[in-house]
């Protein structure tokens, strides 16, 4: 009987050893791939760089405008310096087109190259310093793997900056957040502006001012906060404007929509604004547009609401 038994325990050792061979083996033949970064034009834009005619490859390669994002567990990597398990960076390059008429001589953009991507695993990256690389055709097609030892080769020349080459601007530069999934938070009220409103002659605002119909939306702190007059951070309102359409009899309608305002709560991040940050999205783009001039006058204008957590937005319960 103690003769079985032992026998039954090697064989059982002896098939635990079998699958663990088969399992690294299968590692090694399956590489862990990098996933496509779906929505990332929402991250956080880090910096854009043009390679125009002055650019030495540009008799080759052409014009092209890079773009750089990266998600919040990346942001917070830039700031600590050292990038956590999950941090996701994303260098978007895009063709350029030659404006034409009134913009004649201006670069901008076209249809997008290539996407190429890192995202940090120790884990499953452990062999290149725990960053997996990869990069995405204009098609999504991922290229060959001797392509992305390359890009380690590369990115390891910045070993003292955990591989990464760009830096996060200035706090003061960051744009905010575009908001995801607002038109299912809590609608507040429209207002309808017609181009001939006094305030648009105004300054400070240098926001878009054109006549339209906007539309306001508050996330679930923002809703909090207009409630009870303090705003928490993470609260989010949206202003979202749309073309007025005149339409036959008098009557009108919403158009297309041109662009999106939000403010932010962030008592950190915006200290220097009364804890908010103001951003403006132009249509068909998830990044933020304004600069720290731009932003600065925004919070001119809100700070006369100061009493009101600088808020000019209301809800009424009806």
């Amino acid at each position: 009987m103690q003769s079985n038994s032992n026998r039954v325990l090697r064989e059982a050792r002896t098939f635990a050893i079998l699958l663990m061979i088969a399992a690294a083996t299968a590692a090694a033949e399956n590489p862990a791939q990098v996933p496509f970064p779906e929505d990332y034009r929402s991250w956080q834009h880090v910096k854009s760089i043009v390679v125009g005619p002055e650019h030495k490859s540009y008799a080759a390669e052409g014009g092209k405008i890079l773009q750089f994002y990266a998600n919040p567990q990346a942001v917070e990597g830039y700031r600590a310096g050292r990038f956590p398990s999950g941090s996701v960076l994303v260098r978007e390059t895009l063709r350029t087109v030659a404006g034409e008429g009134a913009s004649k001589g201006m670069l901008n953009e076209g249809a997008r190259i290539a996407l190429d991507v890192m995202i940090k695993d120790d884990q499953q990256f452990g062999a290149t310093s725990g960053w997996g690389f990869e990069t995405f055709d204009d098609k999504n097609g991922r290229l060959a793997e001797k392509d992305r030892a390359q890009c380690y080769a590369c990115h390891i020349n910045q070993k003292d900056r955990d591989l990464v080459f760009t830096s996060l601007p200035d706090a003061a530069d960051l744009g905010t957040p575009y908001p995801e999934g607002y038109r299912h938070w809590t609608f507040l009220h429209s207002s309808m502006v017609p181009p001939t409103f006094a305030g648009f002659a105004k300054k400070p605002c240098v926001k878009p001012c054109t006549g339209g119909l906007f539309n306001f939306y508050a996330n679930d702190k923002a809703m909090e906060g207009l409630r009870t007059g303090s705003y928490p951070d993470g609260a989010i309102i949206a202003e979202e404007l749309l073309e007025w359409l005149e339409l036959s009899g008098g009557r009108g309608g919403e158009g297309t929509r041109r662009m999106i305002g939000v403010v932010v709560k962030n008592s950190h991040r915006y200290s220097s604004t009364g804890g908010w940050g103001y951003g403006t999205f132009e249509e068909g783009r998830k990044v933020d547009t304004l600069d720290a001039k731009a932003r600065a006058a925004c919070f001119q204008c809100h700070a006369a609401r100061k009493d009101q957590g600088y808020v000019y937005t209301e809800y009424r319960e009806r």
